[in-house]
């Protein structure tokens, strides 16, 4: 009876700090210094680089598999740019924030697998086939750029928390992954890429990208 009821109390424990782990530290969202600059795009997510790599829609249009989904992604946001992405594990913030003061164009939630995402199965370090969701903005200067949450093999729930017309304000929350998952930024050409692959990314705070000179 000791030996059961030792049992029940150590899982109810268990129980208990699982929660708490859950909301206090999982579910965090620190305050950051968010730049306020129309001169950069700061990073939507807190993790690292895995991939930092240029696209050109004349290219990617005659591609089949991965680099054709990439092509899909790309279309409705300039004819070349730059791709990066952004590893998430679960020791990570999981907010996702805008990259620039913008409104949102569109967004789009497409059902697929839940592979594991810290596996680097190509150049892009992407899993094409996970269920992902498509966030597409616009700033004031008619750049578009676009922020893609991807799921992972422990992230099952994708959330964003805006809608299309909606005003976003550089850094504002946008959008949550829950446990570890990737998220990968299209950058529009005009802007460079002002990260590398294995730098640690702050949300809302590292700056990803410049217009260029």
């Amino acid at each position: 009876m000791k030996l059961l009821r030792y049992t029940f109390y150590t899982f109810a424990i268990l129980i208990i700090l699982g929660v708490l782990y859950y909301r206090i530290w999982f579910l965090r969202q620190p305050e950051r210094t968010i730049p306020y600059s129309e001169k950069v795009f700061v990073s939507p997510a807190n993790g690292v680089v895995v991939s930092v790599n240029k696209w050109n829609a004349d290219v990617l249009a005659v591609k089949k598999g991965d680099m054709g989904l990439i092509h899909v992604w790309t279309q409705d946001v300039d004819t070349a740019g730059t791709i990066i992405s952004i590893q998430m594990d679960p020791a990570n913030v999981h907010y996702q924030r805008a990259p620039h003061d913008s409104k949102v164009v569109a967004e789009k939630h497409t059902k697929g697998s839940f592979n594991n995402a810290i596996v680097m199965s190509n150049e892009y370090g992407i899993r094409f086939e996970n269920e992902h969701n498509e966030m597409l903005f616009e700033n004031t200067d008619g750049k578009r750029y676009k922020v893609i949450q991807l799921a992972g093999f422990l992230a099952r729930r994708i959330e964003d928390y805006v809608k299309p017309e909606q005003q976003v304000k550089q850094g504002e929350v946008i959008g949550l992954i829950k446990l570890g998952s990737q998220v990968t930024v299209l950058l529009p050409s005009g802007v460079d890429p002002n990260v590398k692959v294995g730098e640690v990314l702050i949300d809302g705070e590292s700056i990803i990208g410049k217009y260029a000179q």
